[in-house]
């Protein structure tokens, strides 16, 4: 790679870590993220493979260098943690030196399919095994773009996943026939969406009230400062109900309770929930007999609480038992928090034909924007409304397709009420029915793209310098190619090994002609002649 292709490549590193860098993160502006990774597959076919994958590999790093501060000093995770975004990172670049790969053998439009897929396979594969489920999703970038978000009832966030790459994949095909089907899936998309966002279930409307006090972190009862909190829900829970609630709900771990104590405390939230004749959702933190995150849904008629346990778990934070069940009432159903970030437990719900979500969560002041967006992305996925109590973060009412009806801000340390109605009732998706359909269409997509790119027949479109769609001023030499072969030992004509000339002394002849040497004395530069009428024979002319 000469000094100047070099510099493309660090350019086009740095374009794509700014457009990643402000199109993602904690307030992810979402068109940047359509643009992010072109720079960096546009170079990926006219340079070297290493300089294709260094230029990836940065250009995501840098970008997700956005959250660092984040899961440092807002969560407090040890540096290690940090690993996570650097695998994400090699993951980035495998996507991208596939697609070169695809495109130096001569499959530009094999590659421009089977690049997104494999990303969009990966991230479904890591949201499967990570702790973190899909978290690290670029799908939560569009959470607000309707109607694009509504493919996620189809697909699953994996969908969204595919067709954030699948532009920058066509562009640097540089096949013409490529933008037409590129219109013809966003045009497609965007259809359906408008479709599906008329299509909203109509059924009587229920008046939610979400609220937050939050006070001291760790408050326990009937000690410290459980009691005070308790009583600075008290006027907000009575205002709710006096303003028309039918439902309120409070957040995540308000207190800390010993389970010999939750007897006492659950009775005094009973009674507010009879005294209001309201449907009441408290979190807590429940602590002995395996400690427990849990939410308590306390009824109006003095039945039993509907009791739910959180599933999934902050590593390093919540020293917990997790939770191993679904918890409905009605058709009403609890989750809490981090659960959202997972799509399988979510649909889960969506299977039970649950018509409300009801989550108490607690967000870590900056990430309440990210945290919400992915409950709503949850929403669209399975058609169902949310109600979200996120203390510290956002409060929000979101319907069956994901739209804000109603959202404030919950400081740290100060109240905050939001009144709103939501229509409970199931809009049906595909998704809910068919599950990670679409994630393993992509893996499939992908695994025949790898069966291309090692078959030899893919193979031979480099051997002799034919890179498929690169001008023949452009075509690398042998390695440079990613000829892994190695058929280009060294430079050959100007123009057919990369414009180069043979260096000084070299003989520039190409390893199929000198496959053919003879040890003989006597045969000038130590060639065989070939007989005549063999296949590369030189042909006779008559004169």
């Amino acid at each position: 790679m000469n000094y100047v292709s070099r510099w493309v490549a660090v350019t086009a590193a740095l374009a794509t870590g700014v457009l990643l860098y402000f199109g993602s993160g904690l307030h992810a502006v979402p068109g940047l993220i359509w643009l992010a990774p072109v720079p960096v597959f546009l170079v990926a076919g006219r340079v070297r493979a290493w300089a294709a994958g260094v230029a990836a590999f940065g250009g995501w790093v840098l970008g997700l260098s956005n959250l660092v501060g984040y899961l440092l000093s807002d969560l407090g995770l040890p540096v290690v943690a940090l690993v996570f975004l650097v695998a994400l990172g090699g993951v980035f670049a495998g996507t991208v030196l596939f697609f070169r790969g695809l495109v130096v053998r001569g499959h530009p439009v094999v590659a421009a399919f089977a690049a997104p897929a494999l990303w969009a396979a990966l991230d479904y594969a890591i949201a499967s095994v990570s702790p973190h489920g899909a978290f690290t999703s670029l799908a939560y970038t569009q959470v607000e773009v309707a109607p694009v978000n509504q493919i996620v009832s189809l697909t699953g966030p994996w969908g969204l996943s595919f067709l954030l790459l699948f532009p920058a994949a066509v562009i640097a095909s540089r096949k013409l026939v490529l933008v037409g089907v590129l219109a013809i899936v966003a045009a497609s998309t965007c259809v359906y969406g408008v479709v599906r966002l008329h299509g909203t279930p109509q059924s009587e409307p229920v008046k939610i009230a979400v609220l937050s006090a939050q006070g001291a972190d760790n408050a326990g009862w009937p000690n410290a400062a459980g009691p005070q909190i308790v009583d600075r829900y008290r006027p907000l829970i009575t205002d709710a109900a006096r303003a028309g609630a039918k439902i309120v709900l409070l957040p995540e771990k308000i207190v800390d309770v010993r389970t010999a104590d939750l007897p006492k405390l659950s009775q005094q939230f009973q009674t507010l929930a009879a005294s209001n004749n309201i449907e009441l959702v408290v979190g807590f933190t429940v602590l002995g007999d395996g400690d427990h995150n849990r939410a308590l849904m306390f009824h109006p008629d003095g039945a039993a609480p509907t009791s739910y346990d959180k599933h999934h778990l902050i590593p390093g934070i919540e020293p917990y038992t997790p939770g191993d069940r679904l918890a409905t009432y009605d058709t009403w159903g609890l989750m809490i928090c981090k659960d959202l970030d997972f799509p399988a437990l979510a649909r889960q719900y969506g299977e039970l034909d649950t018509s409300l979500l009801l989550v108490p969560a607690l967000d870590f002041v900056d990430d309440g924007w990210l945290h919400s967006r992915m409950a709503l992305l949850r929403g669209i996925e399975n058609g169902i409304p949310i109600a979200r109590a996120g203390s510290q973060g956002r409060l929000t009412l979101s319907d069956a397709n994901g739209r804000i009806v109603a959202e404030t801000t919950a400081p740290a340390n100060a109240p905050a009420l939001l009144v709103g109605d939501l229509r409970p009732g199931r809009d049906h998706t595909l998704y809910t029915a068919w599950g990670d359909w679409f994630a393993w269409l992509c893996g499939l997509v992908a695994l025949a793209g790898l069966l291309l790119l090692r078959s030899r027949g893919g193979r031979e479109n480099i051997r002799h310098g034919q890179l498929r769609g690169l001008p023949a001023a452009d075509l690398p030499a042998g390695d440079v190619a990613g000829d892994e072969a190695g058929d280009h030992d060294r430079p050959g004509p100007a123009g057919v090994t990369g414009g180069r000339e043979a260096p000084a002394g070299g003989d520039g002849i190409h390893r199929a002609e000198r496959g053919r040497r003879s040890d003989r004395a006597g045969q000038p530069g130590g060639v065989r002649p070939l007989a005549a009428g063999a296949p590369d024979a030189p042909r006779q002319h008559r004169t």
